[in-house]
This record gives C-alpha cells, sequence and structure tokens, in this order.
C-alpha cells in the first residue's frame, strides 16, 4: 500500500463523510418520523410534554432555590462569620486606614518599621 493508495483511500471516506453531511437533515426528518409519525405526532408530543412538565417546572424551581439560597449565603452569611469584610482602622501615627488585623498581629513590628522609615506611607 503506498501513499497513493492512502490518499485514494482518504479522499473517498470524506466524499462518503460529506455525502452523509448533505443528508442529514433528511436522515434527522426520517427519523422524527419513524419516533413521531405524521398521524399521530400531535397527541404523541402533547403526551410527553404532560409527562415531563412537572419534572422540568421542580428543575426551574430547584435551579432557582439554589441559585437564591448560594447569592443568600454569600450576601448574609460571610458578615456574620466574618469572612467578607476585613475591620479597618486607622494607622497609629498615620493619617490613613489599614486592616486591623496587620496591625494587631505584630504592633511592635509596625512600631518600629513607622519609627525607622517616618516619612514612608502605608498603602
Amino acid at each position: 500500500m503506498g501513499i497513493e493508495d492512502i490518499m485514494k483511500y482518504v479522499v473517498e471516506k470524506l466524499k462518503e463523510a460529506l455525502l452523509w453531511l448533505e443528508n442529514f437533515a433528511g436522515e434527522a426528518v426520517s427519523w422524527f418520523d419513524g419516533v413521531f409519525p405524521p398521524e399521530t405526532r400531535t397527541d404523541k408530543i402533547t403526551h410527553w410534554f404532560h409527562l415531563a412538565l412537572p419534572y422540568l417546572a421542580a428543575a426551574v424551581v430547584l435551579t432557582v432555590v439554589v441559585c437564591f439560597c448560594r447569592c443568600c449565603c454569600n450576601c448574609c452569611c460571610r458578615r456574620g462569620r466574618g469572612g467578607g469584610t476585613v475591620k479597618m482602622m486607622k494607622a497609629p501615627g498615620r493619617n490613613v486606614r489599614m486592616a486591623r488585623g496587620v496591625f494587631e498581629s505584630n504592633p511592635r513590628g509596625y512600631f518600629r518599621t513607622l519609627r525607622a522609615n517616618p516619612g514612608d506611607h502605608l498603602c
């Protein structure tokens, strides 16, 4: 098997794929006609819609509840735990605001840095 035979084989398979793509719409319509015959199509579709409607409604309600709870937890629950906001305070010896946790974790280091760099402003 040479390169020419492989190329012919690939071109032939691509032609088959192209023909299948051209006939895809016809295949889809014929499949739909087989599953839902034209004589009973409206009755079958209505029947399946009525069977699926409670599940679709439950899925929509569940999705809305989950989204609402997620939003509510993100907005309300973090405030109580302190996870969403950082407590701020006026930096001693400077006219800026800083995170309280930074100062409380090492006040000695803060004042040492303040005395070493008096003109430096905290960002």
